[in-house]
């Protein structure tokens, strides 16, 4: 079951909760107040996260992989110093990882996109470079599957 499934049944949960105490609240507002608890400012903002990072996590590999981890952007910006490592982002925490890392996801490290996005993809330099690599990584996935 994927996180997103997940979190929507603690919404179905969490609606009929406030059933039993009388008070009625639609799904959407019970995706929100998961979305909120979770320190998003909308479903919508937690799910393009936690899909984002499903994109970012290797396929069927289990191999470790050493990243250092940040809890903000500006904390793993301050890290972010060799042109070798990638800035990847996770729900709301930031990861510092290595050309193997990205290699796994199935991105060519001669391919000229990756060279225009830069090494921080929270903040790529060239946005539709950007979108094909990360077309490039669902390609990946799927034939991995």
């Amino acid at each position: 079951m994927s996180r997103v499934e997940s979190l929507k049944i603690k919404a179905k949960l969490l609606q009929k909760s406030k059933k039993k105490l009388g008070i009625i609240i639609k799904l959407k507002e019970a995706y929100g107040i998961i979305a909120k608890s979770a320190g998003f400012g909308s479903w919508r903002e937690m799910k393009e996260s936690i899909d984002q990072y499903a994109l970012f996590r290797p396929a069927n590999v289990s191999l470790p992989y050493w990243n250092s981890w940040y809890a903000s952007y500006e904390e793993a910006k301050k890290y972010h110093r060799k042109k070798t490592e990638y800035l990847l982002p996770y729900e709301q925490q930031f990861f510092l990882c290595g050309l193997d890392y990205i290699e796994a996801l199935g991105i060519d490290l001669d391919d000229p996109d990756l060279a225009l996005v830069g090494t921080d993809w929270f903040a790529p330099k060239n946005v539709e470079a950007f979108e094909r690599i990360k077309a490039n990584i669902r390609a990946h996935k799927e034939v991995k599957s």
